[in-house]
């Protein structure tokens, strides 16, 4: 087994915080393996023929969930991220919204690194972000929408809080990359 420095890294935080730019810059950095967990929603919608609305993939995470548990978005990735570890690869997971998720995949990479890492933005910024984004972009409306569904309904606010590091991504997109590199540097 090879050790990674940097390990399994879970990235938690409110829509249009930057989560998705962070795993795809840390992997970058450091050689990595990204996942996202949302794939397994998409790839849901799409076998059950429906179109890739907020709505249904809202739907099929609600049904996903009853059905498998809380942890049913990293189950279908447990195997493959425990390989990387055991490889040493590191990891970047996009997105951790229950901490049940993160814990399922720690428990599969014992005595490796593991870090829970938060990425956070204002509303204000977030809500610019999200409505000139290309792919599923959100108004400020139903940004409001879905941050209540991730902190009331699955609990993101307190794996936010259980983070280990928390990032405030609110300047420019190199500060934001600094930062990030000095979470990197700090894993080692």
């Amino acid at each position: 087994m090879r050790r990674t420095l940097v390990g399994l890294v879970g990235v938690t935080g409110l829509a249009g915080s930057g989560k998705t730019t962070a795993v795809k810059h840390l992997s970058g950095l450091t050689r990595g393996r990204l996942f996202y967990l949302g794939e397994i929603v998409l790839a849901e919608v799409r076998a059950r023929g429906l179109p890739e609305t907020r709505e249904n993939e809202r739907q099929v995470r609600i049904d996903l969930r009853r059905e498998k548990g809380p942890a049913a978005l990293a189950i279908p990735y447990a195997d493959e991220v425990a390989d990387c570890i055991e490889s040493g690869i590191p990891v970047f997971v996009d997105a951790i919204f229950k901490q049940e998720e993160f814990e399922l995949l720690v428990s599969r990479v014992p005595g490796n690194p593991a870090r829970l890492l938060a990425i956070e933005a204002s509303f204000d910024i977030r809500s610019a972000r999200l409505a000139c984004r290309p792919e599923r972009p959100f108004n400020a409306g139903e940004l409001q929408e879905r941050d209540k569904t991730e902190l009331q309904g699955l609990g993101t606010g307190d794996v936010i809080k259980a983070a280990e590091r928390i990032i405030r991504n609110e300047e420019t997109l190199d500060e934001f990359y600094r930062q990030l590199a000095a979470f990197v540097s700090s894993c080692g």
